[in-house]
């Protein structure tokens, strides 16, 4: 229950894949995780551990041996989880209600994001005195709802629903004349709105994590997928004894829902350019960067689908 409650406090921390890597940020720290940045030079000690950032949306973290790497251990899971991006303040043509326009991001069950509190999460840019500067964003409040439309205005609702993104997932998000999102945001960061250069906001409900059953013995959450398991490998991480030979790696990538084909993806290049630099750091030749390619093992983690006690026949029986 400790490692339930731990993942609880992670996943309710972590309600954008910006505030996921800050959250893993801070527990390295914790654990004595010193940070490196991609732009600036690195220093390296064996035995110690580190950790960099791309993006804020995605990190590796990694244990050092004391000797040359003879091979890596490496884990990767994804900070992102099926959800709605916010295009625009308002959808037009609406003089009474505000509704935000947005677009799905990865495959969801568009029925379970009905009728429920929402709020929006992700980064802003904003100017500063000092240059731009990107700043988490989470509106704490019940700020939106997506209605779904009453049964007496379409019996069939219980024999299924072809939801139309751009028609039916449009969350309401005030009466007319009501502060624009944008002004909300600056609200929250103390800062005037027209400093906030851009933002990627996403929609996040409003649920916290729960465990539910007689004894506890179930669990529910949003974001399961794939904070479950970005909160299961760190763990490893910060509680794996280090080892001589061996290095330890952590990767917390984003975008998996969209193909990990951006920049911070699993596809691009980010875990290949810091295994590339602690070898030019710690003067590996190209024989030991291939001897400790080759001998290493990366478990990808993402959730799988356990027997559904409704539908047990679209499981295996075996």
């Amino acid at each position: 229950m400790q490692t339930t409650d731990l993942l609880m406090e992670y996943i309710e921390n972590s309600p954008s894949p910006y505030h996921a890597v800050h959250s893993a940020a801070v527990l390295l720290e914790e654990a004595g995780f010193t940070r490196l940045e991609e732009c600036a030079p690195w220093t390296l000690e064996g035995g110690r551990g580190y950790y960099t950032t791309r993006n804020q949306s995605s990190l590796i973290a990694f244990r050092l041996p004391e000797g040359a790497p003879e091979g890596w251990r490496l884990a990767a899971a994804h900070s992102d989880s099926p959800t709605f991006h916010v295009k625009n303040d308002a959808l037009e043509g609406d003089s009474r209600y505000i509704r935000l326009s947005v677009e799905g991001y990865g495959g969801m069950n568009c029925a379970s994001w009905l009728d429920r509190p929402l709020t929006v999460a992700g980064r802003a840019i904003v100017r500063t005195g000092e240059g731009v500067e990107g700043r988490l964003v989470y509106l704490d409040q019940d700020l939106l709802t997506i209605p779904s439309l009453a049964i007496h205005q379409q019996r069939d609702v219980n024999r299924g629903h072809d939801y139309n993104a751009q028609k039916d997932m449009q969350p309401l998000y005030g009466l007319a004349g009501s502060p624009s999102l944008t002004q909300l945001v600056a609200g929250e960061l103390e800062v005037a709105p027209e400093d906030i250069l851009s933002a990627d906001l996403t929609l996040c409900p409003r649920q916290q994590p729960v465990v539910l059953g007689p004894a506890g013995e179930l669990f529910q959450a949003p974001r399961i997928d794939d904070l479950g398991c970005a909160y299961a490998t760190l763990e490893g991480l910060l509680t794996a004894a280090p080892q001589d030979k061996l290095g330890q790696i952590y990767c917390l990538f984003d975008n998996e829902e969209v193909g990990s084909g951006t920049r911070q993806g699993a596809l691009s290049s980010f875990l290949p350019d810091v295994l590339s630099r602690i070898a030019h750091v710690l003067n590996l030749d190209d024989q030991q960067v291939r001897q400790a390619l080759t001998g290493s093992m990366l478990l990808s983690a993402d959730n799988g689908h356990a027997v559904h006690p409704n539908f047990p026949e679209k499981a295996d029986p075996a």
